[in-house]
């Protein structure tokens, strides 16, 4: 199973990130192209924040934030300080491939860490909201969409264009002003 995260790596730099989380371990699949994809090259540890979907919606458009810090074996670590839980995960792999698939070709770091840090930031219980999940959709879609490194189809462009379209409809009718907003900005963005 996938779980949508926020992943923060370097000095203030966040990404959406899906990883896949079994135990002590969570796995990253990074595009060749991003500034995470480029930090994760060097860095040795990267951390995992546990966000709410509009958190993790935002992180595809700004890496601006309320960020802390940790230190971890002599390393500042940044990590947001809205996030309900973070993970601290070493990295222990890292293997490149080339991914085909109906969106393209792409170049992709798989990313292996283990988990050697875990915090519990906030105790916060919300009820799930539609337009949560959508926004989530729509963030995947923009990174998509405007990744120069990803080629696809126009046909597959054009269907994800009007995924966005409808997805916003639906955010108008269900979501908050936040939701609202967010989901403008997608839209309002170079992609159309």
């Amino acid at each position: 199973m996938i779980h949508e995260v926020v992943i923060t790596s370097g000095k203030k730099n966040k990404a959406p990130i899906g990883i896949y989380l079994k135990e002590k371990k969570i796995i990253i699949h990074l595009f060749e192209g991003s500034h995470t994809y480029q930090n994760l090259m060097d860095d040795d540890y990267f951390v995992a924040n546990i966000c709410h979907p509009i958190e993790i919606a935002e992180a595809v458009l700004t890496d601006e934030d309320d960020y802390g810090y940790l230190n971890f074996d002599g390393k500042d670590l940044s990590y947001l300080k809205n996030a309900y839980k973070i993970f601290v995960a070493k990295v222990n792999k890292r293997k490149f491939i080339t991914k085909r698939d109906n969106f393209g070709e792409s170049k992709l770091m798989i990313v292996e860490g283990e988990i050697v840090f875990e915090k519990e930031l906030k105790n916060t219980i919300i009820p799930y909201n539609r337009a949560d999940g959508l926004l989530v959709e729509m963030a995947v879609i923009y990174s998509r969409l405007n990744n120069e490194k990803i080629v696809m189809k126009n046909e597959d462009r054009e269907a994800m264009k009007k995924d966005m379209e409808k997805y916003f409809k639906i955010i108008k009718k269900v979501g908050s002003k936040r939701h609202v907003d967010l989901a403008k900005r997608f839209m309002s963005l170079s992609l159309f």
